[in-house]
């Protein structure tokens, strides 16, 4: 059985990117044959080999998707965050999938385009799923999704948390630092809506702190551009508070981003774990798409709950947390033990997202998925003799007219 993956994006940096990364490179590091499709001169074939996972790469750059398609076989297995359209491609092979549900909107699985949502389809396919042992969650937001959206409520979900590849040591953890130098704040997050609006309320918070100290908060996001639109420094920079931002940090390159510049990190997801890991004081932040609540309080990475590494707040009512003046006092008067909170981070992170554990069980639950793929073809529109009518249609018009005509 070879363990196989899917990525039509060259060079995304994220949490998607990380997660696939870790899982492969745990994969190759067991001994176990990995197909990725993806591209030969990509992110994903420069950070595997800098960590000297040679595996099969099927560069798009150069495969045509039918010679893609010939080259999988019926007994790999497959594991998506989502039917992809051109997975239809690989109809002929049938391999067998298993549907890893890290996002929050599996409620979309049997989207189609134009924002057209067929939910009797979605509640069909995640039914046909959960038969074939072939779905599984990174937390309880999918399960709670699964409940809310198609009203299946799962009574043993399957779930596989977030991997990281631990350090080899606790060289962090409970260090000592000296009350009076600067405090330096880390914030990693794509520049999109629902990662900038938690970031917006944290340099809010931190902004309007009556701190002893100069604050440094290091931020880092994919595109500079698309940050600003979303956030003006100046509207929270101070004589207290120095913000930078910089863009499209590597995966490889985060721990030693980390360790340099950040005392306390926030973040959701991949980029909370790369901190705690670390034995670096981690701020698990939640989610939204609008402003965050006036009453909104903070928690630390170790509280988390069902693996959950962030929640989207649009959904659910935050959980009560503590003041941003709380959390600054414990580094400066002493109020509280950061290496305490070092420790426990560290500890959250080697006990539930440990790569090497949460791969050994992904490889037990595939051997137990029975779906295949093509079986998606009655639930996924995208898959359907319809949109591949209609995609011919559009095809043979753009060639009628020729290139520049509208």
């Amino acid at each position: 059985m070879r363990y196989c993956f899917y990525s039509g994006y060259k060079d995304l940096i994220g949490g998607y990117t990380t997660l696939t990364l870790t899982i492969i490179r745990e994969l190759h590091k067991q001994g176990k044959e990995v197909v990725l499709i993806n591209f030969t001169n990509g992110l994903f074939a420069h950070e595997l080999h800098k960590v000297g996972a040679t595996i099969r790469i099927i560069g798009m750059d150069f495969c045509s998707w039918k010679e893609i398609g010939d080259f999988i076989k019926p007994d790999d297995i497959f594991i998506v965050t989502s039917f992809e359209f051109d997975l239809r491609y690989l109809f002929k092979a049938n391999p067998r999938v298993l549907y890893y549900d890290i996002n929050d909107y599996i409620d979309r699985i049997s989207e189609y385009k134009f924002g057209l949502r067929f939910g009797f389809l979605g509640k069909r396919l995640v039914t046909r799923l959960l038969a074939a042992n072939s779905l599984v969650f990174m937390d309880d937001t999918g399960k709670d999704n699964v409940k809310r959206h198609f009203g299946i409520d799962i009574t043993a979900p399957a779930f596989l948390p977030i991997p990281v590849v631990m350090p080899d040591s606790k060289q962090n953890v409970g260090r000592n630092r000296d009350k009076g130098e600067v405090l330096r704040l880390t914030y990693i997050g794509r520049s999109v809506s629902w990662k900038m609006m938690p970031l917006k309320r944290i340099l809010r918070d931190c902004a309007s702190c009556s701190v002893p100290r100069k604050i440094q908060f290091s931020i880092v996001v994919d595109s500079i551009s698309e940050f600003e639109r979303f956030i003006r420094i100046g509207d929270y920079q101070h004589k207290n508070l120095e913000i930078s931002v910089e863009e499209n940090l590597l995966p490889s390159a985060v721990n030693e981003f980390l360790l340099r510049r950040s005392d306390l990190h926030f973040a959701m997801g991949t980029a909370a774990l790369d901190a705690g890991k670390l034995g670096i004081p981690t701020i698990l932040v939640d989610y939204k798409n609008s402003e965050f609540p006036a009453d909104y309080g903070y928690k630390w990475l170790y509280e988390s709950r069902e693996f959950s590494l962030g929640r989207n707040l649009d959904k659910v009512k935050a959980d009560k947390g503590f003041s941003m003046d709380s959390l600054l006092r414990i580094f400066w008067e002493g109020s509280g033990d950061p290496g305490y909170h070092a420790a426990a981070c560290y500890d959250y992170v080697l006990k539930s997202h440990s790569s090497g554990k949460i791969v050994k069980e992904l490889m037990r639950i595939c051997g137990n998925a029975s779906f295949r793929l093509k079986t998606a073809k009655a639930y996924v529109p995208l898959y359907s003799n319809f949109h591949f009518m209609v995609k011919k249609i559009f095809e043979r018009v753009r060639v009628k007219k020729g290139p520049g005509q509208s």
